[in-house]
């Protein structure tokens, strides 16, 4: 090769290397990345006014934060509890520490999280039954109602929003069974709390796992879970099963401004930030509402490229992304290579795979995260060079 050929590929690929830093990275998967200012801010000014976990401000604070979540999730009687994770984190506290070891926990298993219950469940020891379906379909709300008339389990754990397919469960119906029969209601709220419409308290929900991530628009590294007061009481004769994530024990703690593990107080300070911002977007009928926007562009757009949404008989959509089948001739990874790494008005575009038993026919698209909705509209015309 010449030398003037070797300068200008060369030239080329030190434009293109520009380009991409230059590049604004949008995530359109449910790790929420893209924070509000509000929070970010916090991070840049902590160092400069640190709050001491067990120092004067850090009750304050603490007690701020749990109020701010009971009054914008709308749950007098239940009681928001604080953890240091993930949504996982939540989900193992709350089968630890919510359910005696010989009760029988019917999992309703549609997609990966419900998979993931029904894994952590089991290595607690706890006695299950597992109603395993197809990701996607809607369970069977007779067929539970009848699992709980026969005494086969006493408690249910489900799925509200479905990552796995993009849908919601009917939560409610099955809220209903349980209180026909006296089974508490577990529901993994990870990806719904603060942006789907959740009547907590109406649907019979005795303990939601939760996230401070995902819709509330926090950083990842506090999670939470949900509980109701009469299960809190319950809770003083059950014996944890999971060191560390004693519900019972961070709720005392926590109730006296305190903690009894390490925690982050600027992560806490995040969460109160996030909670202020949910509040100046209208709470979280408001959050929905962008939510449902950003769905109906993304979703009228895919569908005028020629794609195939991802539905389910009897299983509405959920409001933070989208199922799509991998068109003819085309891969997952080929589409999610060039999205994110061919720049298009200044944005690269990281999308997600389909989970488990779906990755070879569906990937994911998730509208989730503090982004203007003008960025869809550029993603739709990233996606059309790609397609």
């Amino acid at each position: 090769m010449d030398r003037g050929r070797v300068d200008a590929a060369f030239g080329w690929l030190l434009a293109s290397l520009s380009m991409s830093i230059a590049a604004r990275i949008v995530s359109l998967t449910p790790a929420v990345f893209h924070l509000p200012e509000r929070v970010n801010a916090v991070s840049r000014t902590y160092g400069a006014s640190p709050i001491v976990p067990r120092g004067p401000r850090f009750a304050p604070l603490v007690e701020r934060v749990l109020r701010g979540i009971q009054t914008a999730l709308a749950t007098p009687r239940h009681q928001p509890i604080l953890l240091t994770g993930s949504g996982s984190t939540a989900m193992a506290a709350v089968l630890g520490s919510c359910l005696r070891k010989e009760e029988r926990l019917l999992v309703v298993r549609n997609g990966a999280y419900g998979d993931r219950i029904l894994e952590f469940a089991r290595r607690l020891g706890q006695s299950v039954v597992d109603m395993d379906l197809p990701y996607g379909q809607r369970p069977d709300v007779d067929a539970i109602d009848g699992v709980l008339a026969r005494g086969e389990a006493t408690a249910v754990a489900v799925v509200h929003g479905g990552t796995s397919t993009c849908t919601l469960n009917p939560v409610a119906e099955i809220g209903e069974a349980c209180r026909r029969h006296g089974a508490k209601l577990l529901v993994d709220g990870v990806s719904a709390m603060f942006v789907e419409a959740m009547e907590i308290d109406a649907w019979n929900i005795a303990v939601v796992m939760g996230s401070c991530n995902k819709g509330l628009h926090s950083h990842p590294n506090l999670t939470m879970a949900l509980v109701r007061d009469d299960l809190l009481e319950e809770m003083k004769s059950i014996a944890p099963r999971a060191p560390s994530l004693e519900l019972r024990k961070m709720y005392e703690s926590q109730a006296k401004g305190a903690h009894p593990y390490t925690i982050d107080p600027m992560s806490v300070l995040q969460v109160d930030a996030a909670l202020a911002a949910l509040a100046e977007e209208g709470g979280v009928a408001g959050r929905n509402a962008t939510y449902l926007r950003r769905a109906e562009v993304l979703r009228a757009g895919y569908e005028k490229l020629g794609l195939r949404i991802a539905r389910w008989e009897g299983q509405p959509l959920a409001s933070i992304g989208t199922a799509l089948h991998i068109p003819p001739g085309r891969t997952y990874d080929a589409m999610a290579d060039r999205l994110a790494s061919e720049v298009v008005e200044g944005h690269l575009f990281e999308i997600y795979a389909a989970q488990g038993k779906l990755s070879s026919e569906l990937f994911r698209i998730f509208h989730m995260g503090h982004y203007p909705i003008e960025v869809y509209d550029v993603f739709l015309r990233a996606l059309a060079r790609v397609l």
